[in-house]
């Protein structure tokens, strides 16, 4: 006798069981596995600047910012280089790039020099002093010593690289020599934490699926089926189980702030309330979706300030246009539960 196959609805809810599952542990995975190489290469005064300006916070590429910057406009720097300072009106193009320069030194024109910059408020006005400099005084002056440097950087200028997410990238002088250490890839730290921040945002949204996938599951298997299409009332339990499902996640898997408690179980929430929209949006009735996004929109700004304050409206915010993008999953998934299952 030939075992009947499970039916599409079945097999659907299945998929996203596991694909909630899996986002659910996106966090953990991102973030246990993130590591950057970082390299430590000797130097002497004056080599390789393009890699000590981009190593040093205290030494900036003054021809790299304005590289982009027509001629005309680079004049200012040109003559503050050339007579140790500039007093005028600076364009707006050369005022973007040159405004937020805080390093004490600067590389320009295959020289170092000394830096400084004052604008006048509201206004494109700007004294720019500069002052040619040797490199050993830049080195000397800007340089950290080993000694009070965290491990990983002492690993690397004494293996060569070593591995860690944040890693002080740096110049740095041990007994008289110089290295530079620095990512081996410039996009890897950003890459990184790009990653764990994709997993962050993600674990609550799989939480959300993982809800919504076990309660269709018990729903499609608590009866016959036939006749049993989603409604509204029974859907609303899903975003309850949603928000249970994560405190269950935050408490076994997850440390840190109180706030996660209240955050990561609203995200979920916003998320699996999808299939209650859906659910509303099948059936025409217009004004229980209505009050469901709206409802479900205050409930989470207010979560959110209730947790971490009057800026938590802000995250509230963006927590719902999340919740609400990717809830577009949970909503075909009521939309279509809604339906009546056809009769073989």
């Amino acid at each position: 006798m030939l075992r009947s196959l499970p039916s599409a609805r079945t097999v659907a809810v299945l998929l996203l069981l596991v694909v909630g599952v899996g986002f659910s542990f996106s966090f953990h995975a991102t973030a246990d596995g993130a590591s950057v190489t970082y390299t430590a290469t000797a130097v002497e005064p004056g080599e390789n600047p393009e890699l000590v300006t981009r190593a040093a916070s205290n030494v900036t590429n003054l021809d790299e910012r304005i590289a982009g910057t027509s001629t005309q406009h680079q004049r200012p720097v040109q003559r503050a280089a050339a007579t140790g300072s500039y007093t005028g009106r600076l364009d707006p193009e050369l005022d973007i790039v040159i405004d937020d320069i805080e390093s004490p030194y600067i590389w320009y024109n295959e020289s170092y020099y000394t830096w400084t910059v004052s604008t006048q408020s509201g206004t494109t006005n700007a004294t720019i002093r500069m002052q040619p400099t040797d490199p050993d005084t830049v080195f000397e002056t800007v340089a950290r010593p080993v000694d009070d440097a965290p491990a990983e950087v002492t690993t690397a200028i004494a293996e060569g690289t070593s591995t860690g997410l944040t890693v002080e990238s740096g110049l740095y002088q041990q007994n008289g020599e110089y290295y530079v250490v620095a990512p081996e890839s410039e996009g890897a730290v950003l890459a990184q934490l790009t990653k764990i921040f994709a997993g962050f945002v993600l674990t609550p949204v799989g939480r959300g699926y993982t809800a919504v996938a076990i309660g269709l599951l018990a729903y499609r298997f608590r009866g016959p089926v036939c006749d049993r299409p989603l409604t509204v009332r029974r859907a609303i339990t899903i975003p309850a189980l949603a928000i249970s499902i994560a405190l269950i996640g935050t408490v076994l898997f997850e440390s840190g702030s109180l706030t996660r408690f209240v955050t990561g179980p609203t995200s979920a929430f916003v998320v699996a309330a999808g299939t209650v929209a859906g659910v509303a949006a099948a059936r025409r009735q217009w004004l229980q979706l209505v009050g469901v996004s709206i409802g479900t929109a205050l409930v989470a700004i207010g979560a959110f300030v209730a947790a971490i304050g009057v800026v938590g409206a802000i995250f509230g915010i963006l927590a719902v246009f999340l919740g609400f993008a990717t809830g577009i999953v949970p909503f075909g998934y009521g939309y279509w539960f809604a339906q009546p299952v056809p009769k073989d």
